[in-house]
């Protein structure tokens, strides 16, 4: 019977040899929006991924075999939609880095769901998507955090109490608008002068409208970089020289750079990332993206580092590479990871809490009001002292 145990020795190690060779190889999809009304941000979180990899390539910490496909959204639900179901079908991933606009996320939810993929989100904000779907998780803040942090900020922080909102009037924007209202108007007690929805053909009469019969003393913008900037040189036409603030989307290196005049002195709340902080991650990403690319990284592309690193963690840890086993690591692998956004943990949704906190646009930089607010205290201080001793 020695033979017998033999053949068994030999179709045991065969065996083990298809359940080695049976893990999938781990392929990384990425579907940004390249073109579009989005590919400013799709660059910069393009950008931003090619770092992360290159990074991860010389310090080993890419998993062996693993390859990335990318893909291009073009800022469109229809086309994410076609250009997701093809790159899963081609390539095979079962985790996608992707629906970077809440528009496209929402679209991509169904299709997720039938072909059970996973997408990590750098810059969704939606405040139902990870709701929808146990599929889906994201990094940053939903746009319900925002939105009250913005209320909060202009009715408490700056004493506004009659804020005309300007509305894009997308996914974006609802998001956004209803907890700032509910924030703004229903908890603290602040009137909304009006709503002007930038998709109808007379916004800028009726803007112009409300400006000189409400009077409000402040203007609240939710849309992305361009619709800002839109509505910022239509203030400046009127005169409006009282307080803007924008959302996050505001935080495009390449349109902040483009109109300096336009948007100096707007707030927005951005989530925790803080390039000017001196922590070691964030200083050595910051530096070696501007060494890369010749700018600063602005929030989208730190949230896209981010999302590459946690996704290269994610398919070397996971035992298999199918859908149920990625998902555990997500859930319970990923546990105070340090990203240069924050420790990042997902919760039961897939939701990562960082809060927001309060940026303004000076001299074509972009800072922490807070500290700004305290290096300018402390000046007029020092200046005060310098005066009363001469």
């Amino acid at each position: 019977m020695k033979w017998v145990r033999q053949l068994s020795v030999i179709a045991l190690g065969f065996s083990l040899l298809g359940l080695t060779s049976c893990r999938k190889a781990p392929i990384l999809g990425i579907l940004l929006p390249t073109s579009g009304k989005a590919a400013t941000y799709g660059q910069s979180m393009s950008d931003a991924m090619h770092l992360a990899l290159a990074e991860a390539r010389q310090d080993g910490s890419v998993p062996a075999g693993f390859k990335a496909v990318w893909a291009d959204s073009a800022s469109d639900p229809q086309t994410g939609v076609a250009a997701f179901k093809k790159l899963v079908d081609e390539s095979g991933a079962r985790m996608v880095i992707g629906g970077c606009t809440s528009d496209v996320a929402e679209a991509l939810l169904p299709v997720m769901k039938k072909k059970r993929i996973i997408v990590l989100s750098p810059s969704a904000s939606a405040p139902d998507l990870t709701k929808k779907s146990k599929l889906f998780y994201r990094l940053f803040p939903s746009d319900e955090l925002e939105g009250v942090r913005a209320g909060t900020f202009l009715y408490q922080g700056q004493g506004k109490r009659n804020v005309l909102i300007f509305s894009a009037g997308d996914q974006h924007a609802r998001g956004i608008e209803p907890e700032f209202r509910h924030q703004f108007e229903q908890n603290l007690g602040g009137t909304i002068a009006g709503r002007i929805v930038l998709t109808d053909v007379n916004w800028q009469n009726d803007a112009a409208d409300v400006l000189t019969s409400a009077q409000p003393d402040a203007a609240y913008v939710i849309g992305y970089a361009t619709e800002t900037v839109e509505v910022l040189r239509f203030l400046r036409k009127q005169r409006f020289s009282k307080t803007v603030c924008a959302t996050s989307a505001l935080y495009d290196r390449a349109v902040l750079d483009a109109n300096k005049g336009l948007v100096e002195g707007v707030f927005f709340p951005l989530p925790s990332f803080d390039p000017q902080s001196d922590k070691a991650g964030v200083h050595s990403f910051v530096k070696a993206y501007r060494d890369r690319f010749g700018s600063d990284p602005d929030i989208f592309a730190a949230h896209a580092y981010d999302a590459m690193n946690v996704a290269l963690f994610v398919l070397k840890t996971s035992k298999y590479l199918e859908t149920e086993e990625i998902l555990k690591t997500m859930q319970f692998g990923v546990t105070d990871f340090p990203g240069i956004t924050g420790m990042i943990r997902f919760d039961d949704y897939g939701d990562v809490h960082h809060i927001p906190i309060m940026y303004i646009v000076k001299g074509g930089k972009v800072l922490n009001f807070e500290r700004y607010r305290k290096q300018q205290l402390q000046r007029i201080k020092d200046r005060l002292l310098s005066l009363t001793r001469q």
